[in-house]
């Protein structure tokens, strides 16, 4: 019996030849260095083939013991040819997995054509709700919702004699006011008890009312909103509760390095204007709740206002809901706004004494910050200013200013720019964060990217790449519907042509080598720029340049 099963074994594939044949394929995946990982696969695979035979012949023993009698030679030859074409197939199917992954990677999908994105421009429908008042409409929502924005032009843009404090302290004030019929906290815990989301909020040039609510309460919400608009109670609680809120943020906006960087920078740039002027404790001491109230009743109930308007309801009944928010209005502002332009601007930069402004704060870490005036929004360089931005520092990781910062040189966890365009100018920033002991490292590094020399080395490869970029990021600017409305309100207050999203990613192609290094000789060079250094107060010296310092609540001189 002990030799009938020993003949069994030798007769099929015994222990010894799938060790032999173990070894051949370590053998042949060693030799194969340029795909270690995909021949460790198989060397895995090998091995499971391994303990399969194994388990296999182990079985078989256990199956002869039982069926002594039966032909030994036939069913041994039988079982020799099954274990051979398992394993023939096994060497084929790796030969031809190897054959194929040894080709470029991607030539599968090489010649597989892909057609150009098209896609329909929403049709914003634009329609009119009494003095002053103008609504922008984008139907259609998968979701039982409505989402409305009221856009009341009151800022200090409008009003350049307003301390900036009072618009903060009204939103505030508005919101946790509340209204007759629902006076204080109770205004906002009614609201949420419908599944509502309310905000209010302020910029230079307006104050922002948002509701987003469940259109099955539609009947609820409305008249709360009604009287939150035209009759807000403005009492003496609410004020407390903003002024306090204010009172802190003031105090604690030196806190983080990063928020004196980014405030001192707009105070520099917008030096001269009444965007130039922050927020502060002893103005914010002598402003009343009577201020608050006066500023609604005077400014921000006459004021124009645009609305937007999305969800799951069509024009038709846009048009009463509107109504039914905002009553008609006897009395109406049409003030326009301070003007702001690349001239101003350049002019109050350039006429400053010093080069750098140091502004000094004990702390770890330092930021470095240029800024530069550019042209207006809709000025024809525009898209040639949006491909220099994007090689410069506006590309993420592919950007100058990461590749040579960060990556190469590990001084920073982030480094970029960014353009800033408005209807009569626009604003380029450069930012990085660092160490204190290798601030002027970097400073150095950025004067170094921001030259004419770097501008005249961008190639044609990078252009393209750039465009390919932009062009591919086109489609988010309709991912979202309120978004879509953001944007409109926004190209319709710059002034941008009608045409101005279909002709975008054509004028994005259209630019040349040429016209980008134009561009980025006269707005990406250092001495086009001003720089912020934000840290301890020796991490300016050794500097060329004329410093001036202040402390993060001093005025720029």
């Amino acid at each position: 019996m002990k030799c009938l099963k020993d003949v069994m074994v030798y007769q099929t594939y015994n222990l010894e030849r799938l060790e032999k044949y173990n070894f051949i394929f370590s053998r042949f995946l060693s030799c194969k260095d340029r795909f270690s990982n995909l021949y460790s696969m198989f060397y895995f695979l090998s091995n499971r083939l391994f303990d399969f035979f194994q388990k296999k012949i182990l079985f078989k023993r256990k199956f002869f013991d039982l069926r002594m009698g039966s032909d030994l030679k036939r069913i041994s030859l039988k079982i020799k040819n099954y274990y051979s074409r398992i394993f023939y197939y096994f060497v084929l199917l790796l030969f031809f997995t190897v054959s194929f992954l040894e080709a470029a990677p991607g030539d599968f999908v090489k010649d597989v054509k892909i057609p150009a994105l098209t896609f329909e421009f929403p049709e914003v429908k634009v329609f009119g709700a009494g003095k002053g008042t103008e609504v922008y409409f984008l139907p259609g929502e998968e979701f039982p919702l409505r989402n409305l924005e009221i856009h009341i032009y009151a800022g200090v843009l409008y009003n350049p004699s307003l301390p900036p404090e009072v618009p903060e302290l009204f939103v505030q004030a508005w919101k946790h006011g509340g209204v007759p019929s629902a006076p204080g906290s109770k205004f906002i815990e009614t609201l949420e008890g419908y599944g509502a989301k309310i905000d209010t909020d302020v910029n230079s040039e307006k104050i922002i009312f948002t509701i987003s609510y469940l259109s099955r309460f539609e009947k609820e919400i409305v008249p709360l909103v009604r009287e939150f608009i035209a009759s807000p109670l403005l009492n003496e609680e609410g004020f407390a509760v903003a002024k306090l809120n204010l009172e802190e943020s003031i105090k604690r906006r030196n806190d983080k390095i990063s928020d004196i960087a980014y405030r001192k920078t707009a105070e520099l740039v917008y030096k001269g204007t009444v965007l130039g002027k922050s927020a502060e404790l002893d103005s914010l001491a002598k402003i009343s709740s009577k201020d608050i109230k006066e500023f609604f009743d005077k400014t921000v109930s006459t004021s124009k206002r645009i609305v937007l308007l999305t969800g799951d309801l069509q024009k038709e009944e846009a048009e009463p809901l509107i109504a039914s928010i905002l009553p008609l209005r006897e009395n109406f502002r049409n003030e326009t706004s301070v003007k702001i332009n690349t001239q101003i601007l350049k002019k109050n930069l350039d006429s400053l004494s010093f080069q750098v402004l140091g502004v000094d704060k004990e702390a770890t870490q330092s930021v470095v910050m240029m800024a530069g005036i550019l042209p207006a929004h809709k000025d024809p360089d525009f898209y040639a200013i949006q491909l220099a931005n994007y090689i410069i520092g506006g590309g993420g990781f592919s950007s100058y200013l990461m590749q040579k910062i960060r990556s190469d040189r590990g001084l920073a966890y982030s480094s970029g720019s960014s353009t800033h365009f408005e209807k009569d100018y626009g604003v380029a920033y450069f930012t990085t964060q660092t160490k204190t002991s290798t601030t002027q490292e970097v400073y150095d590094l950025m004067r170094e990217i921001l030259s004419e020399e770097t501008i005249s080395n961008i190639t044609e490869k990078e252009l393209e790449s750039a465009k390919q970029s932009i062009v591919n990021r086109f489609i988010f600017q309709f991912v979202d519907k309120m978004g879509i409305l953001h944007n409109f309100l926004r190209f319709q207050e710059h002034g941008m042509p009608n045409d101005y999203l279909k002709t975008y990613r054509d004028k994005i192609q259209a630019v040349t080598l040429g016209d980008l290094k134009r561009v980025g000789k006269k707005y990406f060079v250092s001495s086009s720029v001003k720089t912020i250094l934000t840290g301890p107060k020796n991490i300016t010296k050794g500097l060329n340049e004329s410093v001036k310092h202040i402390t993060p609540e001093e005025r720029i001189p």
